[in-house]
């Protein structure tokens, strides 16, 4: 990412504005006694070109308003490079001055208005905990990141479709209407399922909640009176000799595809799919939790391996940091199965080492690649199967569930680590469940 710069004489009322610092930069290089020079970072007062949180800077103009004193508006703007936030801000200004003078509100009042846009930045670094005082902050995923932007540009998207303007139209001009037309653009335009509606509403619902109580506005929220619309489970399961063959065909010359409008190549194999595959099929596990196990969380019981205690991310992260070390593991039995797996996978090598099962020379920050990777793969070498169900990774927990299920009975539920059960009591682990999954649950029996 780019360093965001100034000219000399740069455009009335540009800045450089900083979302992770909160500091509007006038300036970002001048010629003094001493040379150049550079303003300081808000937060690490070192000089602005060494600031490590480039994708957080963006340009801002601001405008005087007529008759309002000292009172000002300004927008954060999307241009990328300073000859495009020019064009920018003179767009708005114009565009501004002519709802302005055709508008009744008072000017005094114009200074607080909250435009949409603005919101959504907001709101987004709210998510990335921009800002936020650290017991505020919350951990949430790359994947809950993306998907919540995503949502956002949607919406924006429908709005450009009917001539309304994003940066222009405040916060509480957001209507009834305007979520009518999200409906039909989700529905009829881009013809999303009710499961894909349901999640995009749901964002924006989350959006203007969260907007509405930070910025503590007296207003209703429009999404809340979406209704969420019916939508059947996908309780799918993949059968033996389909995973079997799912298996066989995870090649190098079977992972190659050709994507985008200019057919480049693009390789979907990867050395880790196989093992991945067999750990989601034999623990039940989700693709982070998949990823991130560890040979030092087996533990034996007579000197045999029995059980894998794994971190419930997923709960832990609702809860917050200082508020989830109480939060019980999950506890996955290894069975004759996944034993058979552990130990082509090296386990007498790597037990008790802080040694990744999957791909364990990577980077910590590339984990993500690895968590994608598992879905991309499944999808494609899946899709070559040509069979008439469209399956996805998440089809291996549910296989997991069932079989589970099948063999224990109501103890599956601690076993999945559903909250109706506590398997752990003061890190007493209930043998009896353990021992019983151990030598009944056989996937694909």
């Amino acid at each position: 990412m780019k360093q965001k710069t100034l000219p000399t004489k740069k455009h009335k009322g540009l800045y450089v504005y900083c979302s992770k610092c909160k500091k509007e930069f006038s300036w970002t290089s001048k010629k003094t006694d001493k040379g150049r020079e550079q303003p300081k970072c808000g937060d690490s007062q070192s000089q602005l070109s060494r600031c490590k949180f480039k994708q957080k800077q963006r340009y801002k103009t601001r405008v005087h308003i007529p008759g309002g004193g000292n009172a000002i508006v300004s927008r954060v703007l999307v241009s990328a490079t300073y000859n495009e936030a020019v064009r920018e801000s003179i767009s708005f200004k114009q565009d501004f001055m002519s709802k302005l003078f055709d508008s009744d509100v008072p000017a005094a009042r114009i200074n607080r208005r909250l435009y949409l846009l603005d919101a959504q930045i907001a709101y987004l670094d709210y998510l990335n905990n921009v800002g936020l005082a650290e017991h505020q902050k919350v951990e949430r995923t790359i994947g809950y990141l993306n998907a919540q932007e995503y949502s956002i540009r949607l919406f924006n998207n429908c709005l450009k479709a009917h001539n309304i303007d994003k940066r222009l139209i405040t916060f509480e001009d957001i209507k009834d209407t305007h979520v009518g037309l999200f409906h039909t653009y989700l529905l009829e335009t881009k013809k999303y399922g009710n499961v894909t509606y349901n999640t995009k509403m749901n964002s924006l619902k989350a959006f203007f909640k969260t907007t509405i109580e930070r910025q503590d506005l007296n207003i209703a929220n429009v999404f809340g009176k979406v209704k969420s619309r019916s939508s059947v489970v996908n309780r799918d399961t993949i059968l033996e000799k389909d995973f079997r063959a799912l298996l066989e065909i995870i090649t190098p010359e079977n992972g190659k595809v050709l994507v985008g409008k200019k057919k480049l190549s693009r390789q979907l194999y990867t050395p880790y799919l196989k093992n991945g595959f067999l750990l989601g099929l034999h623990t039940g596990g989700r693709r982070e939790e998949i990823v991130n196990l560890k040979w030092n969380m087996i533990h034996e019981k007579d000197g045999k391996p029995s059980y894998i205690a794994v971190s419930n991310l997923k709960v832990e992260r609702n809860l917050g940091d200082g508020y989830n070390e109480n939060v019980k593991p999950k506890i996955i039995p290894i069975t004759k199965g996944l034993m058979t797996v552990l130990l082509d996978m090296g386990y007498e090598n790597y037990k008790g080492s802080d040694r990744f099962l999957i791909a364990p020379e990577r980077s910590k920050d590339k984990t993500s690649e690895y968590i994608h990777g598992l879905s991309r793969g499944f999808g494609h070498f899946y899709k070559l199967l040509g069979r008439d169900k469209n399956l996805s990774f998440k089809c291996l927990r549910k296989t997991y569930l069932t079989y589970l299920n099948l063999s224990l009975g109501a103890d599956a539920k601690s076993m999945s680590s559903h909250a109706s059960d506590d398997v752990l009591k003061k890190h007493y682990i209930d043998e009896r469940i353990v021992s019983k999954a151990v030598k009944e649950v056989h996937i694909f029996g």
